[in-house]
Parts: structure tokens; sequence; C-alpha cells
């Protein structure tokens, strides 16, 4: 199951990555709780549920083109996927490219993604957040 896991979240990034995010919000378990420990300004730190993701996920991309996640690895953290991730955008009509480099976790239940924190510093803290020391 935990495999499973992995491989999951593997595809909703990968799904991310293509700017396919109708896609990605068909894997969230319709109650998903959305944290970023680095949100913009004026978004919330904390939404719950699909539409609230999908307001958060418009305002990246009202913003940014090719914006999306690069997964360096994926780290079984049953039931969390800790994901060493590469968060990239290019700012609309700037050229200019954004870059955040953090780890993020899913928690994964019943083959849907439950809970995500995405902007942890480093993959050791993600870890320890999840209950777990890299």
């Amino acid at each position: 199951m935990a495999q499973e896991n992995v491989e999951i979240v593997r595809k909703v990034n990968e799904l991310a990555a293509a700017g396919d995010w109708e896609a990605v919000f068909d894997w969230y378990a319709p109650d998903i709780e959305f944290r970023d420990l680095q949100p913009a300004p004026d978004v919330p730190e904390l939404v719950r549920g699909i539409e609230a993701v999908r307001r958060v996920v418009a305002n990246w991309t009202e913003v940014y083109v090719e914006f999306g996640p690069h997964v360096y690895e994926y780290i079984d953290a049953h039931p969390w996927v800790v994901c060493d991730t590469l968060w990239k955008g290019t700012i609309k009509n700037s050229g200019l490219v954004v870059e955040f480099h953090g780890a993020d976790a899913v928690e994964v239940q019943q083959g849907k993604l439950l809970r995500i924190t995405t902007g942890y510093a480093d993959v050791p803290a993600a870890l320890k957040a999840v209950g777990l020391e890299e």
C-alpha cells in the first residue's frame, strides 16, 4: 500500500507539472486539507475542500505560466509521502522565473489525497512534521 501511495503522489505531481490541474483535482478527497507554509500575501495558509484549493491554484495560474513541481525524490512515510520538490514558474508578461526548493508532505487515504502541506524548508523538516526522522 505504501508504494501505491508513492505512485499516486508521483502521478498527481506529473499532472501538476503538465498544468493539468483539473486532473489533479480528481485525485483529491472531497474534504482535502491544503496548507501552504509559504503562502502568497492575502492567501490563507490553510484551506479545506476542493473548491477552496481550486481558488488557491487559480491564484498561482493567474500569475504564472509553466508553473508546477519538479520532484527530485519521493519518500515513503506511510500514510504520508514526502517530496523533495522544486516549484518553478515564469511570471506572465515578464519572463521572470521564480523558484522555491523545499519539501511537501502528502497524506494518502483510500487512493485519494487527504492532506497536503507544501513549503517545508527541507526534507528533514517535512519528515519531522509527519512524525519521522530522516
